[in-house]
């Protein structure tokens, strides 16, 4: 993430020397001067002018498109990892964010009591403070943590450590806009699982994830929705599987036929854990092999 300065245009190095000028002119005239106290304060104040920085996010700007495509194992490892790394920088965001608080209290705390003490420390230790506000409170980084991938990431990777079995293909599929430059811009994320040789009416099974609202905020759902061309000989297989703790809903729209399987829900606030993708998985397996004979 690159910076900017708010004001003028001047770079880093000379803004760095004027701010440390108007700084040392400032306790200059403090300290020599018999009525520089104040207007030293004002000029350690002004040399924050030219120190000052834009906040800078890690959030990616979009123009609203849902492009689906298929990508490598490799670009959803890179994907899951760059999400870690986005939820270590909004901690390391968040602590910063108790430092600024606390700051200004430990601060005036200080200040307060040396006054009574040592007036002439006292002054110096202000002159400390404002030449650290610039580094506390300017360029502040506003971390982005993608909620929609970060809450479903967890499901799809307890999946995908489970391989297929021989015969069939696993293929992420990720869901990109585009930000202001062009680039891609990863928003959601399904597997699809298909034979690799389709000789008959069944497509293959997508694993999907939604995002609910629990009681203690939102939570990742998973579910597996049996893909068929039409409501064929595959379809009437498949639309009476049952299954203890889930539930199978057929349907389909045009020319396709789709079934449904989710885990029974009671209340608000459903979610599966990963444990509970995992299972999902296997009895997906286990249907495609008693229903479609498939390996």
């Amino acid at each position: 993430m690159d910076y900017e300065f708010k004001r003028f245009s001047l770079n880093a190095g000379p803004r760095i020397m004027l701010g440390a000028g108007l700084y040392a002119a400032g306790l200059l005239l403090q300290f020599l001067l018999p009525w520089g106290l104040i207007p030293g304060f004002l000029l350690i104040l002004s040399g924050w002018v030219p120190l000052g920085l834009k906040p800078i996010s890690n959030k990616p700007s979009d123009k609203g498109l849902e492009e689906w495509r298929p990508v490598s194992m490799g670009e959803v490892d890179r994907l899951a990892d760059t999400l870690r790394q986005s939820r270590k920088l909004a901690t390391s965001a968040a602590l910063g964010t108790v430092g600024r608080i606390l700051f200004p209290i430990a601060t005036a705390f200080v200040l307060f009591v040396l006054a009574f003490l040592q007036p002439f420390t006292a002054i110096l230790a202000a002159d400390a403070a404002l030449f650290l506000v610039p580094a506390m409170y300017f360029g502040r980084i506003r971390a982005f943590v993608p909620k929609l991938l970060s809450l479903k990431m967890p499901c799809f990777q307890a999946v995908l450590t489970r391989p297929p079995p021989k015969g069939m293909v696993l293929t992420p599929y990720l869901r990109f806009d585009k930000d202001a430059e062009g680039l891609d811009v990863p928003e959601d994320i399904r597997l699809l699982l298909e034979p690799s040789r389709k000789d008959d009416d069944f497509i293959g099974v997508q694993f999907q994830a939604a995002v609910n609202k629990g009681p203690g905020g939102e939570v990742p759902y998973m579910y597996a929705v049996f893909l068929t061309k039409g409501r064929g000989s595959s379809y009437s297989k498949l639309k009476s599987v049952k299954a203890g703790g889930y539930e199978a809903e057929a349907g389909g729209e045009g020319d396709y036929g789709s079934i449904v399987l989710r885990q029974k829900t009671s209340g608000t606030g459903y979610a599966t854990k990963p444990s509970d993708c995992a299972n999902l998985w296997d009895l997906v397996l286990e249907i495609l092999h008693t229903r479609l004979s498939l390996p």
